[in-house]
């Protein structure tokens, strides 16, 4: 087994070192999560953020199907699931609680930027402040966008 992938029940999933290598696909991951914290102050952001059509949020304009297909089962760090199932039941689990919250108002949405935001950010391993203190990815995300044109 290569030491860039895990083994669960018999099959092979990647790790978090396996999808940093590939430059331009971890450029697309830190935009979708930068995208996620900074859609209500960046229309760029937002603009992509509004095109997703897949509940899960792991889709175009960010990814392309094999990408997606590597990050749903990409099993995060200390999880027995894959992202994919992971996502999945944050959803399941946020919409039953808000259910039941908000009976009287009918919001039963799910917010993004607060429930699912946390999850790809501790199972990719990047921390909100970390684009803070990365102006680098901040000057290349407002010259390049989605596609790194410097790898």
């Amino acid at each position: 087994m290569a030491n860039n992938m895990r083994k669960n029940k018999g099959k092979t999933f990647p790790q978090l070192q396996s999808l940093q290598s590939d430059a331009q696909f971890w450029h697309k991951v830190k935009v979708f999560l930068f995208d996620l914290r900074h859609f209500k102050e960046r229309t760029d952001s937002r603009d992509r953020l509004e095109l997703i059509t897949d509940p899960s949020y792991i889709a175009a304009p960010y990814f392309d199907p094999s990408e997606i297909h590597k990050i749903k089962s990409f099993i995060p760090e200390g999880c027995e699931i894959t992202l994919g199932q992971l996502i999945e039941a944050t959803l399941d689990e946020k919409l039953n609680r808000r259910m039941k919250k908000r009976v009287a108002t009918a919001d039963y949405r799910v917010c993004a930027a607060h429930d699912l935001a946390p999850v790809f950010e501790q199972a990719f391993g990047v921390r909100p402040k970390d684009f803070q203190k990365d102006k680098k990815f901040v000057k290349t995300l407002t010259a390049d966008g989605l596609v790194l044109r410097r790898p």
